[in-house]
């Protein structure tokens, strides 16, 4: 009996915590193409063999961006499982004590 009862809070507070909708990618560093090759035009110089030529810094500082706003989103959810959850056992034990009224009615009829 308190397996089903646990088994449905769980439930609800696992669909309160899903993400629903649909979610826009963020990126938080530009992504770099491969460029074609460049065909030397004559007279052009050609890079001595074994070296390359300097590509982007790896070590460059990123743009800060503001974090997202989810402590009020989790707040939210929050209150409404527990608003949930509330409403469950309420109805639980509602339908309990009126299951036990029944129950005794039948048997001393």
């Amino acid at each position: 009996m308190w397996r089903s009862v646990l088994a449905v809070c769980l439930f609800v507070l696992a669909g309160v915590f899903t993400v629903s909708g649909t979610g826009a990618a963020v990126t938080t560093a530009p992504h770099l193409a491969a460029q074609p090759t460049e065909t030397l035009a004559p007279g052009g110089t050609i890079q001595p063999e074994g070296t390359v030529p300097p590509g982007p810094d790896l070590n460059a500082p990123q743009e800060q961006q503001p974090a997202p706003a989810t402590g009020d989103e989790t707040r939210r959810k929050l209150w409404i499982g527990g608003i949930a959850v509330l409403l469950f056992a309420l109805v639980y034990w509602r339908n309990k004590k009126r299951w036990s009224k029944w129950k005794a009615g039948r048997k001393s009829g």
